[in-house]
């Protein structure tokens, strides 16, 4: 099987659960930044993300087949610009994401090697859980290692691949400096702590961590390397924002956040995986470490019990 296929194969385990809503309440794509606009999701598929340059549409994390014709009516009423570039954050996206209609119209496929070896293997090891290939006509497809930088029209964009397993063993994230938006698919969900996919998605709840880690540091909070046209000076209303909650986070599923609520979530899972750490060297269970948390932690966010279980589970390996 070549690996180009392999971008047009879904899981119809996945694509199920999205074919009963036929299409996406299109709202509209709503307007971030100057070049940032996001499609909220209402049928349970991620959120839908897009940087319009002069060049072209990148487009992040496209919706399955069925509600590709609501979101380009949609994306018509943005820009009269076509898509050029599609980036999934993860694997899950590439497999059920309407990746072909694009390959058919000649947009060009980019993805880091990881997440591209995780689709791979995914179709090997589960081929009962794929439908069949797609054809379309050949179109570029561009797979890079820690990160990738594009500069459509003198817009920065930057893709970048978290070097660990984290929430899956190929996340990606893609971030414009100049206008501090930071697209993070399921890698984040605010007020939540992730949903790991250990199997078949190879993620891991303690790689999560250092994965979080790697982009919020990633994040540069001082001007872009790019020249910037001046703009009038905005009017300030009420408490000024800090440097990270002047950056905008777009989740796979949620409303927007800030790099500082990611700060947040990543500061108690790490003091998560301290405690964690002491449980095992004391020798408690991983019942009796997830019950404890139960009383110790006022539970500020959700699936607490899920993911301290797994960083208990992947610690415990080490």
């Amino acid at each position: 099987m070549k690996k180009a296929a392999l971008w047009m194969m879904a899981s119809a385990a996945m694509l199920s659960a999205v074919n009963s809503a036929s299409t996406r309440a299109a709202s509209g794509f709503r307007k971030v930044t100057e070049h940032f606009y996001y499609l909220e999701s209402k049928t349970g598929a991620a959120n839908i993300g897009v940087v319009i340059t002069g060049e072209g549409v990148l487009l992040i994390d496209p919706p399955p087949e069925p509600e590709i014709p609501a979101m380009l009516n949609a994306l018509k009423a943005a820009t009269g610009r076509a898509v050029r570039w599609v980036v999934n954050t993860d694997y899950q996206q590439a497999q059920i994401g309407g990746v072909a209609t694009f390959l058919k119209q000649g947009a060009a496929i980019i993805g880091s090697k990881e997440l591209d070896r995780l689709a791979a293997s995914i179709v090997i090891a589960y081929p009962s859980q794929t439908v069949p290939q797609v054809q379309a006509r050949p179109s570029p497809r561009f797979l890079f290692g820690g990160q990738l930088h594009l500069f459509p029209a003198g817009i920065e964009i930057r893709i970048l691949a978290v070097k660990c397993k984290a929430r899956t063993a190929g996340d990606v994230v893609v971030f414009l400096p100049s206008e501090k938006v930071l697209a993070v698919g399921d890698l984040f969900t605010p007020g939540s702590y992730p949903v790991i996919d250990s199997v078949p998605g190879e993620g891991s709840a303690a790689g999560w961590i250092d994965g979080l880690k790697q982009v919020v540091e990633s994040v540069p909070l001082l001007k872009s390397a790019m020249p910037q046209p001046k703009r009038e000076p905005a009017v300030v209303v009420g408490q000024e924002k800090t440097l990270e909650e002047a950056v905008t986070v777009i989740p796979g599923h949620g409303a927007p956040a800030n790099l500082q609520q990611m700060k947040s979530m990543l500061s108690a899972a790490q003091k998560l995986r301290t405690q964690a750490t002491k449980a095992i060297a004391a020798g408690r269970t991983r019942e009796e470490f997830v019950k404890s948390l139960a009383r110790e932690i006022s539970g500020d966010y959700a699936n607490l019990e899920a993911f301290a279980g797994q960083l208990f589970d992947d610690i415990s390996k080490k």
